[in-house]
């Protein structure tokens, strides 16, 4: 994590990970039931745009499609709140960007 980018990575070694990403307007309801792992972050988007890049020609890291800007707010600061669970389907995540100010970083569960 440094100020305007976050690198995700997967728990165990996988081939492909299911990839759920969220923005919303405000922070949701802290929900960790049926989550390994939940853990939250600040990060800075200083020219308007947060985004998951694309897969690149090797394959090994992004997104498998185009995703859209998850600044919805504009530039400034937010928080990424990202959920793990790894079960019978294999590693899945959800990340959620929401507008927020504090610059803490939370083991919400591990």
């Amino acid at each position: 994590m440094a100020g305007g980018t976050a690198l995700i990575g997967h728990v165990e070694d996988v081939v492909d990970l299911c990839l759920t990403v969220k923005a919303l307007r405000a922070a949701p309801p802290l929900r960790t039931a049926g989550w390994d792992q939940v853990h939250e972050v600040p990060v800075v988007s200083r020219g308007g745009r947060l985004a998951v890049p694309e897969m690149g020609d090797g394959g090994d890291v992004g997104a498998g499609a185009p995703m859209p800007n998850l600044a919805i707010a504009g530039k400034g600061r937010y928080r990424l709140r990202v959920h793990v669970r790894i079960g019978e389907a294999g590693e899945e995540h959800l990340v959620v960007v929401f507008p927020g100010a504090s610059r803490k970083r939370l083991k919400l569960k591990s």
